[in-house]
């Protein structure tokens, strides 16, 4: 027997078995319709578009490149030279440091404590042309490096280096031989990026104001910079196991700080705030979208006809009985006899002839 219902099942069939089957015409349906669906699906890929972009457009040199500023940082002298472990001697300018004469530079001994009598002059020059060097004269300086003065001392000696360390102690300190013209030095310690625990001595002329005379240094030492010519590798009192230690000594006019770099806010640290916001804004209104339809679809599965849509189908005949027609009979007429009897009174005019079929006239 088919059965129409208003829900869109043609009907309901018993097999042999017993088993109940309902036939439909329509597809399952999902939690979601297929155009919510697609919504949903454009939704995350907009997303997708906005944070790719928030990360993009998040970048200082993103908008650099787009609207270049035009007070951009200077960029490094070009004709500066870096020294490495491969590289001993700068290359030739016209207004290169001067180099120290070749029999003063004999006339010094590496790894001997202090400056001995025979070393005087050269120290005395040494020092003069570490006083007399220009600006010009300081960029073309190589930048040297610790394992360079160290392993080659012979041919860094008596030439102009810049090195760029750590200050760990600065003193000043009295000349005791009356006939120099030079009666104070500054008396500074360094250590250097590749360094490691080693020092370099640096004795100078000068030092910025605003560098702390107060011997040792232990906490926030402050950045350096050196440009004076390299006497020789100097020994000095250590606690070492050999209570000696080997450190390069370098002769110098003037200590610098280096100073912090000045930045300047540019249009692009200016827009990354606001697209921040923008960016959280915009996830915040997708968020609120996609609740707003996981809500929807929450109060559409309380419906009815949310679960009788819902396959599989499961019906359940609890409670229902099966009767046969004479049961079904047995009990009309149970309830008939159970009725208050009427009594009618019977005329033989009323009656039918049964043995004719024509009724009296």
């Amino acid at each position: 027997m088919d059965l129409l219902t208003p829900d869109g099942f043609t009907g309901v069939n018993a097999e042999k078995d017993g088993n109940l089957r309902f036939r439909t015409k329509e597809q399952p349906r999902g939690l979601i319709t297929r155009k919510h669906q697609i919504r949903l699906t454009l939704i995350l890929v907009t997303l997708g578009l906005v944070l790719l972009a928030s990360n993009i457009a998040g970048k200082a040199d993103f908008w650099s490149q787009l609207f270049p500023d035009n007070h951009s940082a200077g960029t490094a002298d070009s004709r500066q030279q870096v020294a490495h472990h491969t590289t001993l001697r700068p290359g030739p300018a016209a207004d290169a440091p001067r180099i120290l004469r070749d029999h003063l530079r004999d006339s010094i001994k590496d790894n001997v404590i202090g400056v001995s009598a025979s070393e005087t002059q050269a120290w005395f020059v040494s020092m003069g042309l570490a006083e007399r060097l220009t600006k010009q004269q300081i960029k073309q300086a190589a930048k040297a490096r610790y394992a360079l003065l160290m392993d080659a001392p012979d041919t860094c000696r008596g030439q102009a280096w810049t090195i760029t360390g750590k200050l760990r102690r600065l003193s000043r300190e009295k000349l005791t031989n009356d006939s120099t013209e030079y009666k104070n030095v500054f008396d500074a310690w360094l250590t250097l990026p590749d360094s490691g625990d080693g020092l370099v001595h640096v004795v100078a002329l000068r030092a910025d104001r605003d560098l702390p005379v107060t011997g040792e240094l232990d906490t926030n030492p402050p950045e350096v910079t050196v440009c004076g010519y390299f006497f020789k590798r100097e020994a000095y009192a250590s606690g070492a196991n050999d209570g000696l230690s080997i450190a390069p000594l370098l002769l110098a006019g003037n200590i610098s700080r280096v100073h912090s770099p000045v930045t300047i806010e540019t249009r692009a640290d200016q827009l990354t705030p606001w697209l921040g916001w923008l960016g959280g804004l915009t996830c915040g209104a997708l968020g609120l979208v996609i609740w707003s339809f996981v809500s929807s679809d929450a109060v559409n599965r309380r419906r009815r006809t949310h679960e009788l849509t819902r396959l599989p189908a499961a019906p359940s005949f609890e409670g229902v009985t099966i009767e046969t027609p004479h049961e079904t009979l047995h009990q009309l007429e149970s309830a008939a006899n159970e009725l208050p009897c009427a009594e009618f009174e019977l005329k033989p005019a009323a009656t039918l002839n049964t043995a004719s079929g024509v009724p009296p006239r």
